[in-house]
């Protein structure tokens, strides 16, 4: 018998028009709305609606038993509340069972834990003040965008209160024995680290649809087997949402599967916990000492953000705005900054980006660069209207 804790991962992007030379200076509208919203309305209605369905029979079935976690990005949540608020209404109809914890994100899914260590503590305190006024809870964990960690991160997180943080195994330096433990990073004390079981998530959300793997068709009551059998304190499985009806599109028999999977474990007397339950029951082990950031991808790099001179530059520019936006008190343009710091951005101008709505990585760039050539312009022009001086960097 294990102990387990499920959490998924929900993030929509706010992708860009065209935005081309000629739009500079002439409006500020750098997102595709209409893009975004008809893919949210076919995501939510292939995969959002039916999971959270299925999540909260789940919960009634096991008579609470079956527990998970959520981790919604404000940018799913603004996009939902404008495109989709019944969407919003399912997701807060499983805070009311009690049995699911929200956890906190950066806001905007930015890259500020490695680039602005303020602003990052700023975007998930607002993450926070969103959940808490949609789904009366305050978080308590953290999950950062591509489960960057460091001892850096993980020390941020205790300064913000937070009792857990999240990992991929990575972390451990290719010994994932260990990723079923609890740990803390070094002169932390009060927040715990869970690492994900990279293996076992992979399996049900890549190689379970995969006819080359040798255990295609995966069984779900061998996954079930697997999980028992499966030693250390809590079994951390980590996945985005969008492999229920998404990128595992019904078809496949998704949701069939993890009726019958859950219902298994729970039938063995495993034991679900949220992230922040484990925190508070079980002891770290030992100290994890992870000097430099590592993220959920292959290797642990970041190179699928910052890998090419196109995301470099893309990155530099959007940081160095950073006092000059605030210094317009602005709201506006403050927020229309941070949505401009999403990690997708940058992802897209990576040549092997899978999921661009762009033609190229270049087009990603131009696009970009042009939003952000327009956002200087409006920022000079806000700093004269206020009489204040042009930033040096802006002259």
């Amino acid at each position: 018998m294990s102990q387990i804790t499920l959490t998924f991962v929900a993030h929509q992007p706010n992708r860009l028009i065209p935005y081309d030379f000629f739009k500079i200076g002439e409006h500020a509208f750098y997102e595709d709305d209409e893009l975004n919203g008809r893919i949210l309305n076919e995501v939510a209605e292939r995969c959002y609606l039916p999971a959270n369905r299925m999540m909260k029979q789940l919960i009634e079935l096991t008579d609470g038993q079956f527990r998970f976690a959520l981790v919604l990005s404000g940018v799913i949540l603004e996009q939902a509340r404008y495109h989709r608020p019944d969407l919003i209404d399912s997701f807060r109809e499983l805070a009311d069972t009690g049995c699911v914890e929200f956890i906190s994100a950066p806001y905007y899914t930015s890259l500020g834990s490695i680039y602005q260590s303020e602003e990052f503590e700023q975007q998930v305190i607002e993450h926070c003040d969103l959940i808490e006024e949609l789904f009366d809870q305050r978080p308590t964990t953290l999950w950062n965008t591509g489960m960057l960690y460091s001892n850096a991160i993980a020390a941020k997180a205790q300064a913000m209160g937070m009792t857990g943080i999240i990992a991929d195994s990575n972390v451990l330096q290719g010994d994932d024995s260990h990723c079923n433990e609890l740990f803390t990073a070094p002169l932390i004390s009060k927040t715990k680290t869970l690492v994900r079981n990279r293996r076992l998530s992979n399996d049900l959300g890549a190689n379970r649809v995969d006819p080359s793997w040798s255990e295609y068709p995966l069984s779900p009551y061998t996954f079930a087997d697997w999980v028992r059998n499966e030693p250390g304190q809590v079994i951390n499985l980590c996945l985005d949402y969008e492999i229920l009806g998404e990128r595992q599109a019904d078809s496949t028999g998704v949701f069939e599967f993890w009726r019958s999977m859950i219902q298994a474990l729970c039938f063995q007397d495993n034991t679900f916990l949220t992230p922040s339950e484990a925190v508070a029951l079980l002891p770290s082990v030992g100290t994890l000492d992870c000097p430099s950031p590592v993220s959920k991808f292959p290797y642990g790099t970041l190179t699928p953000w910052n890998g090419n001179v196109m995301q470099q530059e893309a990155i530099k520019k959007i940081y160095d705005l950073e006092e000059s936006v605030k210094a317009s008190g602005d709201a506006d343009m403050i927020h229309v900054w941070r949505k401009l710091q999403s990690a997708d951005h940058f992802t897209y101008m990576d040549k092997e980006n899978k999921f661009t709505p762009y033609a190229s990585s270049f087009d990603a760039y131009i696009y970009y660069m042009n939003a952000l050539a327009d956002l200087q312009v409006r920022v000079k022009t806000t700093a004269k209207y206020q009489g204040k001086p042009i930033p040096s960097n802006l002259a």
